[in-house]
């Protein structure tokens, strides 16, 4: 009894000191100090950039070859050749390892090297431990200088990839994507998809000659940070990558993007109980100096999840999607602004209603000063989680150069 006695005082006290806490929204902190590293930058004989941020926390190096390019240079009739070179680099063999053997050896001491393609851009990864440093670049550079394209491998990735294109009107998500890109973007190649009659056009010469326009060194910008010194980064770049020839192909600038579609309402019928909509039109490029602007609007429009007008008003207070939200996509060409939404079909007509009045109302009238406020926060906020690691950093300096950013 003495015991109970005893607490009752100091959880009095406790409970008085909760009731009197400050908000948390009251709460004051000192100006965020965001001073992310420096990484080295050096220029290779053969015309290669190289950016090295040193890093001895673990035993790790991790590597990213970026080249200009991209699927925006498709040729025409052969949508889809670009990601198969891509694809090929990884999966096909290269140097003296066949592909299973690169499979094997990278499997061997834990290291993992991927390739991938964007429509402006392309990619391969490497990521090891210090000791298999000089395997991972060794197998890195086979890949980048030495690719096979086996006939057979070349068979068998347009077989996996016409398998997809089959399968890909199953996705309703996908398709509504689909049908937007190549409405808003017709007889261009941001608007083009790869098909089956593509995919039989493709041939081992297209891989070939498609491989040889891109992946020169005088086209690449290797992005490299782990637990090395720059003398060791040098010496392996020189070793590995030393002796690739430059090219003469110089990446022409795409195609311009003019609006040529038609506004009106482009209904795609599926035997579904669900609505996938997605309206929008052109938007800027990724060199406007509006696209912060447009960045903070769409961030109270539609982007800044359950804090924007879309979720707010058409999720939260009318109940009438599973997801909604709306995007500014910039690319080097005119990106593309849309809002989507998931709902039942029979609430389509009012939940597409909905959304036209915000976007109007947003239009017309612009944010508060209160959404501005909290999408600027968020932004500057967030922007630090893009520079924690220095793989994050490395990268983010190369990207910059890659894409013609200061």
């Amino acid at each position: 009894m003495k015991k109970a006695l005893f607490l009752f005082p100091i959880m009095l006290a406790l409970a008085c000191a909760v009731s009197v806490a400050a908000n948390p929204r009251d709460m004051k902190f000192r100006p965020l100090k965001f001073a992310p590293a420096e990484p080295i930058r050096f220029t290779t004989p053969n015309g290669m950039v190289v950016y090295f941020l040193e890093d001895h926390q673990l035993p790790v190096i991790t590597t990213t070859a970026m080249f200009k390019g991209g699927t925006v240079y498709d040729p025409a009739g052969k949508g889809g050749l670009v990601d198969l070179t891509t694809r090929l680099l990884r999966t096909g063999g290269a140097g003296n390892r066949t592909s299973d053997q690169v499979d094997q050896d990278l499997d061997f001491v834990g290291a993992s090297l991927s390739s991938g393609s964007d429509y402006d851009y392309l990619a391969a990864s490497l990521s090891a431990l210090k000791k298999d440093a000089a395997l991972g670049f060794e197998i890195l550079a086979d890949i980048l200088q030495r690719p096979h394209f086996d006939v057979a491998r070349i068979a068998f990735e347009i077989s996996n990839k016409k398998d997809k294109i089959r399968r890909q009107n199953d996705d309703p998500s996908q398709l509504t994507q689909r049908i937007f890109y190549q409405t808003i973007y017709p007889n261009h190649p941001y608007g083009v998809f790869p098909t089956l009659a593509s995919m039989d056009n493709i041939k081992k010469d297209d891989i070939i000659y498609s491989y040889r326009k891109f992946y020169i060194p005088n086209n690449c910008i290797l992005a490299i940070s782990g637990d090395m010194t720059v003398d060791e980064v040098k010496g392996l770049v020189s070793q590995y990558f030393g002796k690739w020839p430059k090219g003469d192909y110089v990446i022409p600038i795409p195609p311009e993007v003019t609006m040529q579609y038609k506004p009106g309402v482009y209904y795609v019928s599926r035997d579904i109980n669900q609505a996938n909509i997605r309206m929008g039109h052109l938007g800027l490029t990724d060199k406007n100096p509006d696209r912060h602007a447009m960045d903070l609007m769409n961030f109270a429009l539609g982007g800044g999840g359950f804090t924007s007008r879309l979720t707010g008003q058409v999720r939260t207070t009318a109940g009438l999607a599973y997801s909604v939200s709306s995007m500014v996509y910039n690319r080097a060409e005119r990106g593309a602004f849309f809002a989507y939404c998931l709902t039942k079909a029979a609430t389509m007509g009012q939940a597409t209603g909905m959304m036209l009045d915000i976007i109007k109302k947003v239009k017309d009238s612009g944010i508060t000063e209160d959404e501005l406020k909290m999408a600027k926060q968020s932004y500057i906020n967030g922007m630090v989680f893009n520079y924690v690691t220095p793989d994050q950093i490395v990268s983010a300096k190369a990207s910059l150069e890659l894409t013609g950013f200061p």
